[in-house]
């Protein structure tokens, strides 16, 4: 038999929400005679349901996105990162599994924003951002710590591997100049590396190391990496 032989009579109703159609709800019978009015009433009052809850559920996950989302960078914000990375550390650690994180802080950012101006300041970050989610692993973690610093967790990564991508990223940031109204602006950054030992209990501990790498980077010239000992 050819496929959908079964069917003798089809019923499709769109799936409007505020004057948009979002899908098609489709309704298929064997019996051959037409849908009563009845029935179509009926259909219609459930695809009115239907489009109302797709539309409650996609304005609840949007509502989600925005609140761990970071809008300017498009990375975790400080909340989501944190969330997501205080499972991933209890995980590594209960496992005893290599955990990383790197701290990264775009170099003389005050000098960009001065002499550019915060919308070519803006620009540089959303750009910064963008070179490390190019360089990280899929199941590495990007965050926006504060002002120009940003975070990257990355879960199973021992120290070799951990530099390696730190250098990857440092590269990756300073390669090419951002074009910003026809100026070109060159951008740095400052790496610390720290991975979890037996002395680290907490994902905040290791963060703080990373932070300190990161200082000891700047310290030593900017637009390096530095590790935490």
């Amino acid at each position: 038999d050819p496929p959908h032989d079964h069917i003798r009579s089809w019923l499709g109703i769109p799936l409007i929400v505020q004057e948009k159609v979002i899908g098609l709800l489709a309704i298929d019978s064997s019996n051959p005679n037409d849908f009563s009015e009845r029935e179509i009433e009926i259909a219609s009052e459930f695809a009115k349901q239907v489009a109302s809850t797709l539309e409650n559920a996609r304005i609840l996950q949007e509502t989600q996105t925005r609140a761990v989302t970071d809008v300017l960078t498009g990375v975790f914000n400080r909340r989501g990162l944190m969330e997501l990375g205080e499972v991933e550390f209890t995980r590594a650690l209960a496992l005893n599994r290599p955990f990383s994180a790197i701290m990264l802080d775009l170099d003389h950012f005050k000098i960009i924003n001065d002499t550019h101006g915060h919308a070519a300041g803006d620009v540089c970050l959303h750009e910064f951002a963008k070179r490390c989610k190019s360089c990280i692993r899929e199941i590495d973690y990007i965050g926006r710590y504060g002002g120009e610093e940003l975070i990257i967790l990355l879960p199973d990564a021992h120290m070799k591997a951990s530099m390696n991508i730190a250098e990857r990223l440092r590269i990756a940031i300073s390669k090419s100049p951002i074009l910003v109204d026809n100026k070109r602006i060159n951008i740095t950054a400052s790496l610390g590396v720290a991975c979890k030992d037996e002395s680290t209990y907490s994902l905040d501990v290791l963060i703080a190391r990373a932070d300190q790498a990161m200082y000891i980077a700047k310290h030593n010239g900017r637009n390096r990496v530095a590790i935490s000992s």
